[in-house]
């Protein structure tokens, strides 16, 4: 039985509309790709041998050609073995969540001795084990696929292969000799992050970056700590201990070296400003000047130079990067295309042409594992060329291939069809007309301001009666809005055709998505209540018996949801389409970014944990005995939530130390708590990576997509940067065919530097 035919329409670069043919796939093949199993390769009815590539991912093509590793490699870069890596990665690195002691309490508050819920150790333990058993599975099959001698070559693959082994030797004593009750330190939680970042090209690349300047970021912060040491020694000749005022500056900040360089390093941040000057400024006010002094020369001088060193690091770095990918992706192609010229014939000997029949070319492309759309684009234009030639040379297989560049959220593909005159497709005229968007935003912005009054009056009024008579009309008028919004979703839905009104934006899947959620919960409150305004039960809740969030609170929630329909409006300007693309693309575009300050967050969250695990408990009990008279403790302040306890409050501790305000009070505190001045440079190289390297390399991503924005603009382009080659896509040119030529000669496995009357030769 023949396969169903279906056609789609394409709009190609040069504008012409061209008919893609797309063949319905059975239910089988269906099942396969969204599982990710590999395709099998396709053989012809011929004694030919067919080759398969799998450059279309832009996977490294230096790994052993055998057949078995041919094999064993395809498997390996399949969607589906990418997946499971990835759910392993996810698991092992959520384990810190569940291991003891555990993040789940309703708080992490000392003073309330929280009851965690504990999980079975020997069952994470298992999970731990099975992931780690298949990191270790994961990096042996690389390493063979690619070969020992050039595998040792990178330095991440042999850096994930010692810390999986590492991890599993600590696993296996844990679980062999050592009871669940230890409580020292595991190395092997610290080193977790690396797993990730050895998967993500981008995240090492980003690392690359760093080592590549890290002697001048380096040179930049030892100068900022020289700076602060040499106004810490001028401070304690400036401001003397003295002994008949104990509220003195030299008693209060600079009475040791130890507090004097800790408290410029502070003021440093500016997070006690101006409290550290107070006491001087009071004696005279010509002391005002050193501070002022110190300021300048570390904020405004060296604080910008050490951004600026940073920002060059980074700033056109990941241009150089795009530009080695668009070479790889280069090399692919000729490599499968050398490949492909070379058949073997019936007697076995080696047939080297320089063209490639277009039918062989159709079965790799239908056995390759890339997407629909690119392969639909792919195939018509073979079906084209093969009307007129039967073969077609390298200079046309390269252009045929170049399509793979093209990303399918840049090219419209969703033609609407155009309306009559009749009373119907009038009625959708005015289901797509601007007018409907802009009543539909005007009444979602009239919502959320309702819903805000009616959120106010609750907190208001406690009385019931009170509550109802200045709430009851507002909360009829928001459900009046819901069922709109509902109505509205129908009409444009109706309007457009559905599956083309919720294929053209990912707007309206979160437009409907709301409108209906909140219309649901609207309906069930209405239904439980007989009443739009919050039940009498739960305004008569204690702040102990509130849960996480009440019926009526999740409806209020919905309805604040509605205000994203400003984005709307936001096209109207250009420049203001620029700023708003700029960070949400950044957002979109900066995994490796985010994912490398992931990981540090990580590992210094278990490490924290490793150092500070407990020690609030004694400076608890150590409050309650004495009496704290100094003002603005971390006592005093009541910061008991913020500690190394689990991991879950780990991460809130180092983020409100991350915004730097009070981050001194924390530094005091586990100092007292662990008795030893040491601890402070834990939280010290904490503050210095965060504000130094982390938020500059943000900083240089911005530039770089809003620069490529503003290009794309001032060109009239397209304004959507979907990934990493979009940002730098203006700026790339083709590798010239001498550095090709040269790459693939030097391939560890093939011999593309042959004569035509010698064999393929592989390792």
């Amino acid at each position: 039985m023949s396969r169903r035919r279906t056609i789609s329409s394409v709009i190609t670069d040069s504008g012409s509309d061209y008919i893609v043919y797309s063949t319905s796939l059975p239910i089988k093949d269906r099942l396969r790709n969204y599982i990710g199993i590999p395709k099998p390769i396709e053989r012809e009815n011929t004694d030919n041998e067919q080759y398969s590539w799998y450059a279309v991912n832009y996977q490294s093509i230096v790994h052993k050609v055998t057949k078995f590793y041919l094999l064993v490699y395809r498997w390996f870069s399949s969607s589906l073995i990418r997946n499971m890596h990835r759910i392993a990665l996810t698991i092992n690195l959520c384990l810190a969540l569940f291991e003891w002691p555990s993040s789940f309490s309703i708080t992490s508050d000392v003073r309330d001795k929280p009851d965690r819920i504990v999980f079975p150790y020997l069952l994470l333990m298992i999970i731990e084990g099975l992931t780690l058993i298949w990191f270790f599975v994961y990096i042996c099959t690389k390493i063979s696929c690619l070969g020992i001698k050039h595998a040792r070559k990178r330095f991440w693959l042999i850096a994930f292969l010692i810390v999986t082994i590492y991890s599993l030797c600590e696993w296996f004593a844990m679980i062999a000799f050592i009871s669940y009750t230890y409580q020292g330190i595991r190395v092997r939680r610290i080193l977790r992050p690396l797993f990730m970042i050895e998967s993500s090209q981008l995240m090492k690349k980003a690392l690359k970056a760093v080592q590549k300047d890290l002697l001048t970021i380096i040179a930049c912060i030892a100068m900022a700590l020289a700076h602060i040491l040499f106004f810490a020694i001028m401070a304690m000749f400036l401001f003397p201990r003295s002994e008949t005022r104990k509220d003195s500056q030299g008693s209060t900040y600079f009475g040791s070296l130890h507090d004097s360089v800790f408290q410029l390093l502070v003021l440093y941040s500016t997070a006690n400003n101006p409290d550290v000057m107070t006491p001087a400024y009071s004696d005279n006010r010509l002391n005002v000047l050193f501070f002022i002094i110190f300021v300048i020369i570390g904020i405004y001088w060296i604080q910008n130079i050490i951004t600026a060193v940073v920002y060059r690091a980074f700033r056109g770095y990941f241009l150089n990067s795009i530009i080695n990918s668009q070479l790889r992706r280069r090399l692919a192609i000729r490599a499968s295309f050398e490949v492909l010229k070379r058949r073997t014939s019936n007697g076995g000997s080696i047939e080297i042409r320089d063209t490639v029949p277009i039918s062989i070319v159709r079965t790799i492309v239908q056995s390759a594992s890339m997407s629909t759309w690119h392969c639909d684009r792919i195939s018509q234009r073979l079906n084209e060329l093969e009307t007129e030639i039967n073969t077609i040379d390298f200079d046309q297989y390269s252009k045929i291939m170049q399509l793979l560049d093209l990303n399918p959220k840049l090219v419209a593909e969703i033609e609407i069809k155009t309306l009559g005159e009749n009373l119907i497709d009038r009625f959708k005229a005015v289901g797509r007309s601007k007018i409907f968007d802009t009543i539909g935003t005007l009444l979602a912005l009239l919502s959320v301001l309702f819903t805000t009054i009616e959120v106010s009056n609750r907190h208001l009024h406690f009385k019931y009666e009170e509550l109802v008579q200045h709430t009851l009309l507002i909360a009829f008028i928001n459900f009046s809005f819901t069922i709109y919004f509902v109505l509205e979703i129908i009409m444009k839905a109706w309007s457009f055709g559905p599956d083309k009104y919720f294929r053209s934006s990912s707007a309206h899947i979160l437009e409907a998505g709301v409108a209906l959620t909140c219309f649901i919960l609207q309906v069930i409150h209405m239904a439980i209540d007989g009443s739009p305004v919050i039940s009498e039960s739960d305004l008569d809740l204690t702040p102990k018996q509130i849960p996480f969030l009440t019926l009526w609170e999740a409806i209020k929630a919905c309805n604040m949801l509605f205000i994203y329909r400003l984005i709307r409006f936001l096209p109207a300007s250009k420049n203001i389409q620029i700023i708003v693309g700029t960070v949400i693309d950044e957002i979109r575009n900066g995994g490796a970014f985010f994912g490398v300050l992931f990981s540090f967050y990580y590992a210094y969250s278990i490490l924290g944990m490793e150092l500070f695990g407990g020690t609030l408990d004694n400076l608890y009990l150590r409050q309650n005995q004495t009496n704290i008279t100094i003002c603005g403790t971390f006592e005093q302040l009541e910061y008991w939530p913020n500690g190394f306890d689990d991991f879950f409050s780990s991460i809130v501790t180092l983020y409100n130390i991350m915004i730097v305000n009070q981050w001194f009070v924390f530094v005091n505190a586990f100092r007292d708590a662990t008795n030893t001045k040491w601890s402070e440079l834990y939280f010290i190289f904490w503050y210095l990576f965060v504000t130094n390297i982390g938020l500059n390399i943000c900083l240089a991503l911005s530039g770089d997509i809003h620069d490529a924005k503003k290009k794309r603009a001032d060109d009239h382009e397209e304004l959507i940067v979907s990934n990493m080659f979009d940002i730098y896509r203006s700026q790339l040119k083709e590798p010239p065919a001498e550095i090709i030529i040269q790459q693939l000669n030097a391939h560890p496995y093939i011999n593309f530097r042959q004569e035509p009357s010698e064999e393929i030769s592989t390792a």
